[in-house]
């Protein structure tokens, strides 16, 4: 058994994987709720938009795992559990830099993925078999108080036939049967900068959560070391 000053870092990797299990929950819990966000708005954006949300969650529920092998491993001395909780852990933060770096290269695209999906999408508004583009479409528009992707104008360009004199009713504020340029209640500002503000808004969170996250691995990781090489020490006594 372990005494002395090892005995101390003993307990605090046991503290360390209470905080892992708390951040496990963390993931969890922000990876949900960037995925109830983003899920409005994945009718007329790339589906895998949602990436970084469903990865918070998958790492979350990993955590849980990890977190059995630090605390048993710890309150049991054991070097194969502890030494296994440092090699998990190390894999992970691996895992997540190389998902910070993805998303950082990622980021400086979305705005041209924003506008290029939306832009498509626009094609399939009031598609009876695309009715998540029309409601999606409708949602925006009437939250945000803006029309079209960039300016009302883009209707017309997606669908010249429909949309030539008028616009959506969600385009105007009253929604009013027939919503064209003559409406004072249009809404001339497009919705690209609107979702993107959202999305940008949730990396922001995600970036946040992975950055702690990070910080309180790798001291867990010193930690959990240095009690495998004492308890390996043990053994070798």
């Amino acid at each position: 058994m372990v005494s002395g000053p090892i005995n101390c870092v003993k307990y605090l990797v046991f503290i360390f994987n209470l905080i892992f299990f708390l951040f496990g929950i963390t993931l969890v819990a922000v990876g949900a709720y960037v995925q109830t966000q983003l899920s409005a708005y994945l009718d007329f954006l790339s589906t895998n938009i949602n990436g970084p949300a469903i990865l918070l969650i998958i790492v979350g529920l990993i955590i849980f795992l990890v977190s059995f092998f630090g605390c048993c491993g710890a309150v049991k001395e054991n070097y194969c559990m502890v030494l296994t909780f440092s090699i998990l852990m190390m894999v992970l933060l691996v895992c997540q830099i190389g998902g910070a770096i993805a998303g950082f290269v990622y980021s400086n695209d979305i705005k041209q993925l924003v506008t290029t999906q939306m832009k498509k999408s626009m094609v399939n508004y009031d598609d009876p078999e695309k009715g998540g583009v029309t409601k999606t479409w409708d949602t925006v528009q009437t939250k945000w108080h803006c029309c079209g992707t960039d300016n009302p104008d883009d209707w017309a360009t997606a669908q010249p036939d429909k949309f030539d004199k008028a616009y959506p009713k969600s385009c105007c504020d009253d929604q009013i049967e027939t919503c064209d340029s003559s409406s004072s209640t249009l809404n001339k500002q497009g919705c690209v900068s609107s979702v993107e503000d959202i999305f940008e808004k949730n990396v922001y969170y995600i970036g946040a959560v992975g950055i702690a996250l990070a910080v309180i691995q790798v001291m867990g990781i010193v930690f959990s070391c240095c009690l495998a090489r004492a308890v390996r020490k043990e053994y070798e006594v």
